[in-house]
Order: structure tokens, then C-alpha cells, then sequence
């Protein structure tokens, strides 16, 4: 994904939010992307690898170590293959099996005891029958040292691999067969606490309508965070207040507060525990990110004539386990662990062709893909431990065409159009709670001598209990009353009495047509213009994450984008000079954003915005012995009208990961060439403006704008054989944030994943 870092309006990073997984990504392109993982979730920008869609976030972020080319694709993507994707594409193409025999081999060291290893051989096997096998290794210690066990965060153990083959046994039918593996042992990702808090605030719920009075709501209005939990009643010191006093009890306008908890005692937690200090870090809790895939394509093409017939067939899987310790101090009070276990298989056919004397080219194309999964979540909260997650059942039909026509020899004309059926079934039953901590509060004991939350669950999924809270409860707002536990009894959507959701399988479906069109005009033969429009939509979804318990599973519906866009594409000087130009427009509705209800980062559709913005692309030899890339994008992203369930975003709020202005420049200059070989220096460069990285623009989360350098040098021997490059990234040490979470309310902690620091790498490379 590197090539990506230097693309205009386009922002991927190697990290998800609240997410320990080291394979995880996260990728908005021309302000369209999304910044949930989990499995319930559709990435906004789709991946494909070598034409088959990765549906996941987790498990996009491949190793690959044989790639032939990647391009980004900016828009709403459908006319033309594949998923339909909303933002735009991700294209990884890999080198295929070819004639000749070929073999490369490479070794890398660097900073962090770094030592990388990648093979590739190409043999072929008989006049129509070639093999390409490719393997690596990466490994490095992790940059973040935790100061309580002595381990590390942020490293790398990697192993990839892909075996191919092609076959081609006439003229007209090409069989393309290739299986990969990735496997990854590794730490989780560096993440560090940036900010905490301990004591009891004002929350703001759901509304909760009931059944007495009618049409009354009630809301919880204060509680206490996990790490006041920790500190006033787990058994550390509480008992003699050695983490603090205990708070007062709730007033008639929120929550008395008692006094922080001291920086100088260990067992509590406290602001002693933030480092400040990006490669430094407390975290106590586990410290995983397991990730096992494997996969395989088939892919025939037959030729017969002016038409061609290409089917891919594919089967993915994928399991991963990793960790992430929230809470960022040595003590057990805020981890989350993802076990996600999920297969995807999918089937397309594309008919192409070309007639009318090649003045008509069209793609005619069927997609299918099967996905099923689990997410198994244990949490761990300072107030109660339970279980997220769940089960997913998704389908997906899709068909479309795609025509162009050339009305003249200079200009071209070229509609599309898709429709697509899914449905998306996901089963909650897994999420119960099987620790509720409150009950050791006292004054939640007297009233809820099983746990509040229990209380909650028992009360709220699948009941309907004219019982409420009296005025007056502690903690409740009761002028529309509250189920009293004492009138509920387990029912079929809730049997044990602690799920978190009613344990019933729920589904959402979507029925789309997506239309593009485009036209393009050549005013000479070195400069075209265009002028385009494309339709794009994500399916909705369900959340995942819930805590307290909610009467029904909370869903999102699907989300649009139309898009407008004109261009200018240029060569000149023989060339020598590649220009592009290409304004746009889009207009969003229904958006997909994640905000904060209860502990729960949960999907919610937030209005409808407008993206508008242009972009600027480069290349230029302006010597044989000098190539320059260039690029600028400017984005003006804000919202036009905003849902009531996306507070506490407003229209003012800046949509996330979206910066107004990125930028970069590349040079390769071969500054050497003669008897001994030949000497190339490169030097890049690339810049953000300042972004927030939540949709309800944390603070804590706002990265300022920065640059980021990089620079080698390679020289190749004569006989071009060998090939030794040295170089440094991040030269100037910028340390920025990538992604984060922030929960100060009741999770009581803030906490970030930097960048990784300046690095050097030295590598040794053969090409036979």
C-alpha cells in the first residue's frame, strides 16, 4: 500500500480504531471510507487482490512480496467489475507465471533487528504450462517498549507466500491457478494512553420509550467510569480509600465528584500511567495479534474472437485473535480481544467484447459472494466482564454492463449500470454479560443485589413490564419510570437473563440500481477531456458492540453517494510531461459514522453531506537520468443536515480522517551509470493537513498537519545482477496519530496509535 501514501485525497493507514490488530486498514478516498473494522461493518473503499474483492477490513492489509502493479480508484465502483464499493478501489495486481525462467532473491536488515527475507522463482514447465512461487519472511522487534513486563509493541513476524500457475492449452483458453497464505504472530499494534479519568460524569443514553406513562422515555444521566470502578470498589486499596474518596452520590443534575486518585500509589489507576512518550508505554494487559489466511483463485479465460468469456472463482479464510489494552496502565481494567473466524467464496463472470469495427467495447458481468463468520469479543471492563460479537450470514448478487461507444474517432460516450441484492443476516446470541461488577457498589447493591446490568438485561431485551423505578432512585432520571427487576423473568429472546440484545437472528436487505455515465472528448492527441457521473451505495448493517443492554439490536441503514467529476489529461514534450487535472463534486446522504452510545462505539447513519474538491497529478523526465512525481488534492468535506442518533456530532463537526490538503513529490535521479555499475538516489516527500481521527472530533484525537521524508540510495553492478539500496524512513522522526479511541465518560480513557519512528534499512538484492 505504499504507492497510496503518495496518491491525492487519499488517506490509508496500517491501524483500525479500537482495533490491536496488525492487519487491519483503514482507507478513505476523497473523503468516502470508514473507521470501523468489525465484521458487521463494510469497508467504505473495497481491496481487490488479483480481481477477487477482500470483504473485510481485517485481513486486507496484506504481505505481499511479488506485486506487478496497484492502482487507486477514486468513485463509487460497480459498472465494471466486481463488489460495489462507495468510495473507491484499492487494485493489487501480482506478477503472473511467465515463459521464461526467472529467480529474484532479497535480504533486508534495519533498525529494531530487522530481517526480512523474500525468494521468487518463475520456471516454466513446458511450452504452455509456467509456475511463479513467491515467499518472504519479515521480522522486527516492536518500537513501543512496556515499561511493566519488559515486552514490546508495534513489531513485525510475518510470513507470506503464493504459489501460481499458468496454463495455456490453446490459443484461445489461458488458466490461471494460485493459492497464498499469510501468517502473522505478532504484539498489538503500539497504542498509547493520552488521557484518563476517574471520577463519575454526566452521560447522555438513548431515549428508552414505555410502556408507563404512555409514550414516557427514561434516560440514564450520570455514571461512574471503569477506572472509578477500579479505584473506589475493586479490592485494590478501595477498602481503606487508598485510590481516593469515594464519590458523593449523584445530585439532581449529575454526579457528586470524591477526590482523583493519587499519582504516587501503584495500584490505582491514575494519570502516573501516561507516559507521554509515543515508543513508551504501561499497558499491562495481553499482548497479541495472531492472524492466519489463506485463499485461492481460479481464473479462465476464453477467447473467441470479438468476445471473450473470464470467470474468477475464489474461496477465501481467514482467523485472527488479537488484543487491545485500552485502559494503557498495568492494571486489568479496560481490554478488548476480537476472535474472528470467517470464510468468504465468490464467483463472477464477465463477458467482453468488441464490435461494430471496434467502435463498441462493453463488459457484461454476474457476481456472487458468500461470506460467514463469528466475532467472539471477551471485554473486560472495571464495572462488568461480558461477551460482544456475533455471527454473520451475508449474500450478495450483482449484475452488470458497462459500454463504450465512439461516436467519433476523438470522442467517446460510456454509460453503466449495476444492481445489486443483498442480505445480511447477523445473530447476536453470543453477547451475555457474565460478570457484573456493579454489585459491588453499595448503593447500587441495595437496589440491584445481582448487578445493575444484569438488572438491565433482565428488564430490557425481550420484556415489556409495567413495573417502573420509583421518583427519587439514585442515578435515574424517573419522571417516565424504569422496569423494576423485580418484575422480570427470562423470556425466549433473553433465557439466561444477562444478554446484552435479544437472542434472535436479525437481517437487512438491499435491492440497488447504480448508474455511471461518462464522456470524453480528445481536443488533441496528447490532451482529453472528461466529464463524469457515478451512483455508489453500502449496504447497512448491524452493531456489533452493546453495552448496557438495548431492547432491539441496533442497526444502520444503507448509505449513498452521487458523484460529479470533470478532468483534463495531458501529455507533453514528446511525453516528457504528464499533467492531470480532475475537479469533482459528491453529494452524501445517509452516512455511516461511528459514535459513542454507553461504553459502545456503534454505527449510525448521520445525515447527508457534500465532498467537493480537485486533484492534481504528475510525472516528468525533464532528463533521461531524472523522473519527478508530483501530486496536490484539495477536499472541502462537511455535513448539510445531521440525525438526532449521531449526536453529539453536529453540521459543524469535520468529517474524520479527512484532511482539506494533502500533498507529495517523488525524485529518482541516476547520478552515476558507467563501468562499475550504476548509482540511483531518490528522495520523497509527502504532507497532511491537520485531521481528526473519530467522527465526533475528539481532541485528544486531532492530528496537526505534517510532512513525512524518506530518502535511499541504490546502486546496481554492471552486469545489473545485484543491487544494494540503503535508505531512511520518517527521516525527520515526525511522530503522528494514525488512530485512536476515546471513551473519558465511562471507559475513562483516551488512547492513540503513533506512527512508527525514524527507521534505516539496508537491502541486498539478486535478479537472475
Amino acid at each position: 500500500m505504499r504507492q497510496a501514501k503518495f496518491a491525492p485525497n487519499v488517506n490509508i493507514q496500517p491501524v483500525a480504531n479500537i482495533s490491536g490488530s496488525s492487519a487491519s486498514l483503514t482507507a478513505f478516498i476523497r473523503g468516502v471510507g470508514q473507521t470501523d473494522f468489525n465484521i458487521t461493518v463494510d469497508p467504505g473503499v473495497g481491496v481487490y487482490v488479483d480481481g477477487v474483492y477482500v470483504a473485510r477490513s481485517v485481513g486486507a492489509l496484506l504481505d505481499m512480496a511479488d506485486i506487478s502493479d496497484v492502482q487507486i480508484l477514486r468513485g463509487p465502483q460497480g459498472t465494471l467489475f466486481g463488489k460495489n464499493t462507495i468510495g473507491g478501489a484499492i487494485v493489487v495486481n501480482s506478477m503472473q507465471p511467465q515463459k521464461d525462467f526467472d529467480l529474484k532473491l532479497e535480504a533486508v536488515t534495519g533498525r529494531y533487528n530487522r530481517a526480512d527475507f523474500k525468494g521468487m522463482i518463475n520456471v516454466p514447465l513446458s511450452d504452455n504450462l509456467a509456475m511463479r512461487a513467491v515467499a518472504s519472511y519479515e521480522t522486527r522487534d516492536g518500537f513501543q517498549r512496556r515499561l511493566f513486563d519488559g515486552g514490546r509493541q508495534g513489531n513485525k513476524d510475518s510470513f507470506g507466500a503464493r504459489l501460481a500457475f499458468k496454463w495455456e492449452p490453446t490459443d484461445k483458453l489461458t488458466v490461471n491457478l494460485s493459492g497464498d497464505i499469510n501468517i502473522r504472530r505478532e504484539e498489538q499494534t503500539a497504542i498509547s494512553l493520552i488521557e484518563l479519568r476517574d471520577q463519575p460524569v454526566p452521560l447522555r443514553f438513548v431515549e428508552i420509550p414505555n410502556s408507563a406513562p404512555p409514550g414516557g422515555t427514561n434516560r440514564l444521566i450520570a455514571a461512574p467510569s471503569s477506572m472509578y470502578f477500579w479505584n473506589k470498589i475493586s479490592a485494590v486499596g478501595a477498602a481503606t480509600g487508598a485510590c481516593g474518596a469515594a464519590w458523593g452520590g449523584f445530585g439532581p443534575t449529575g454526579p457528586i465528584p470524591g477526590t482523583l486518585a493519587p499519582t504516587s500509589n501503584p495500584n490505582c489507576a491514575s494519570t502516573r500511567w501516561i507516559t507521554g512518550d509515543p515508543d513508551t508505554t504501561w499497558a499491562g494487559g495481553n499482548n497479541r495479534s495472531d492472524f492466519d489466511l489463506w485463499g485461492v483463485n481460479l481464473t479462465l479465460d476464453y477467447d473467441f474472437g470479438d468476445i471473450s468469456l473470464k470467470s474468477i472463482s475464489s474461496y477465501r479464510d481467514q482467523k485472527s485473535r488479537f488484543e487491545y489494552d485500552f485502559d494503557g496502565t498495568p492494571h486489568n481494567i479496560l481490554q478488548l480481544t476480537n476472535n474472528i473466524d470467517l470464510w468468504q467464496a465468490s464467483q463472477e463472470l464477465q463477458l467482453t467484447g468488441s464490435v461494430l469495427d471496434d467502435r463498441l467495447k462493453f463488459v457484461l458481468g454476474g457476481y456472487y459472494l458468500k461470506e460467514k463468520g463469528q466475532d467472539k469479543e471477551p471485554l473486560e471492563f472495571g464495572f462488568a466482564q461480558f461477551f460482544s460479537g456475533g455471527k454473520i450470514d451475508n449474500d450478495s448478487y450483482a449484475s452488470y454492463l458497462q459500454a463504450t461507444f465512439k461516436v467519433t474517432d476523438r470522442f467517446s460516450i460510456t454509460p453503466g449500470i449495476r444492481y445489486t441484492n443483498e442480505t445480511k443476516r447477523f445473530d447476536p446470541s453470543l453477547q451475555v454479560i457474565y460478570n457484573d461488577r456493579s454489585r459491588f457498589d453499595p448503593v447500587l447493591a441495595s437496589l440491584y443485589p445481582n448487578g445493575a446490568f444484569i438488572a438491565f438485561s433482565q428488564c430490557l431485551v425481550g420484556q415489556a413490564v409495567p413495573g417502573v423505578i420509583p421518583p427519587g432512585v439514585p442515578g435515574f432520571e424517573a419522571f417516565a419510570g424504569f422496569p423494576l427487576p423485580g418484575g422480570c423473568t427470562p423470556s425466549a429472546t433473553n433465557p439466561g437473563g444477562n444478554h446484552t440484545m435479544p437472542a434472535v437472528q436479525v437481517q437487512a436487505k438491499a435491492k440497488e440500481w447504480t448508474p455511471a455515465i461518462s464522456a470524453d472528448y480528445k481536443i488533441t492527441d496528447d490532451t482529453l477531456i472528461y466529464a463524469s457521473y457515478s451512483k455508489g451505495f453500502k449496504n447497512g448493517g448491524f452493531s456489533q458492540r452493546i453495552f448496557p443492554a438495548e431492547i432491539t439490536t441496533p442497526s444502520f441503514t444503507p448509505e449513498f453517494v452521487e458523484s460529479y467529476e470533470i478532468g483534463l489529461k495531458n501529455e507533453f514534450f514528446n511525453r516528457r510531461l504528464r499533467l492531470n487535472i480532475a475537479a469533482f463534486l459528491s453529494d452524501y446522504s445517509d452516512m455511516q459514522i461511528v459514535v459513542n452510545e454507553g461504553i459502545a462505539p456503534k454505527v449510525r447513519n448521520a445525515g447527508t453531506g457534500r465532498i467537493k474538491g480537485f486533484e492534481v497529478e504528475g510525472e516528468a523526465a525533464p532528463i533521461d537520468q531524472v523522473q519527478l512525481t508530483f501530486g496536490v488534492g484539495y477536499l472541502d468535506a462537511y455535513y448539510t443536515n445531521i440525525d438526532l442518533s449521531a449526536a453529539p456530532v453536529t453540521k459543524d463537526s469535520k468529517f474524520a480522517f479527512v484532511p482539506k490538503w494533502t500533498a507529495s513529490a517523488a525524485i529518482n535521479a541516476d547520478v552515476y551509470e558507467g563501468q562499475a555499475g550504476k548509482l540511483t538516489l531518490r528522495g520523497d516527500w509527502s504532507y497532511q493537513s491537520g485531521t481528526f481521527k473519530d467522527a465526533v472530533n475528539s481532541p485528544q484525537l486531532f492530528q496537526p498537519a505534517y510532512s513525512v521524508f524518506g530518502a535511499s540510495a541504490s546502486f546496481t553492478d554492471k552486469s545489473e545482477h545485484f543491487t544494494v539500496t540503503g535508505g531512511v524512513t520518517n527521516l525527520t522522526d515526525k511522530r503522528y496519530i494514525q488512530g485512536g479511541y476515546v471513551d473519558l465518560d465511562i471507559g475513562g480513557a483516551a488512547t492513540a496509535s503513533f506512527s512508527r519512528p525514524r527507521e534505516w534499512f539496508l537491502k541486498l538484492a539478486y535478479k537472475y
